[in-house]
């Protein structure tokens, strides 16, 4: 496990429990971290440039660029089978790395609309990130849940047509739930979301196989 699990964090708080847990948890099954060892768990951003580079930094300044640089090298350089994920809903994003940017040309090229803004939601942005680990490998899964606007919003098209592109089989769990809506569940009762919010929400699995 401590070989082949990763994880990126960017709040210091997570990034800390994170660690506490998987430390507990490897206690219980027999193995105690020490020495050298260490979860892999980083605190970085998962959308920022892997080929950025931190070496003008010091004391404790220096730890967390010691992090960065040891995530943007699993980013670039590790070969990825599963990615799980609750990434956050941000319309108004700020991660706009030229790295992503890129990335994300991807889901907006040929669309003739008049906003296509909140393509740029975080949410959309990790999902291409996770594609374009995948993509890196023979075969892989993506497991997350987001907000389900890209299941049928019309400035969306790309996007999926991208995903059906690299995935051989796309399940979707629906959770609907979105309160602006007004849906109803099959029995005429009120759609209530699983979570706190307003907006609707989707669990999807998206699986690539070895191409044989």
């Amino acid at each position: 496990m401590l070989k082949h699990f990763y994880g990126f964090e960017i709040l210091v708080s997570p990034y800390v429990i994170a660690h506490l847990k998987l430390g507990l948890l490897l206690k219980q099954e027999g193995h105690e971290i020490h020495g050298n060892e260490r979860a892999q768990v980083y605190l970085t951003n998962t959308l920022s440039d892997p080929n950025e580079t931190l070496n003008k930094l010091t004391g404790f300044m220096k730890e967390l660029a010691y992090e960065t640089l040891k995530a943007n090298t699993i980013k670039k350089d590790t070969p990825i089978l599963v990615i799980i994920g609750n990434p956050p809903y941000s319309v108004s994003s700020s991660n706009k790395s030229e790295f992503i940017q890129k990335l994300m040309k991807d889901y907006k090229k040929d669309l003739n609309e008049r906003n296509i803004q909140p393509l740029d939601d975080d949410y959309i942005k990790f999902i291409r990130f996770a594609q374009w680990k995948i993509e890196q490998n023979p075969q892989g899964i993506v497991g997350i849940i987001t907000n389900n606007s890209y299941l049928d919003g019309i400035i969306h098209r790309q996007m999926r047509k991208e995903l059906l592109r690299t995935f051989d089989k796309i399940y979707i769990l629906n959770l609907h739930g979105d309160s602006r809506k007004q849906e109803t569940c099959p029995d005429g009762s009120k759609d209530e979301n699983v979570f706190d919010i307003q907006q609707g929400v989707a669990i999807a699995l998206l699986i690539k196989n070895e191409k044989k």
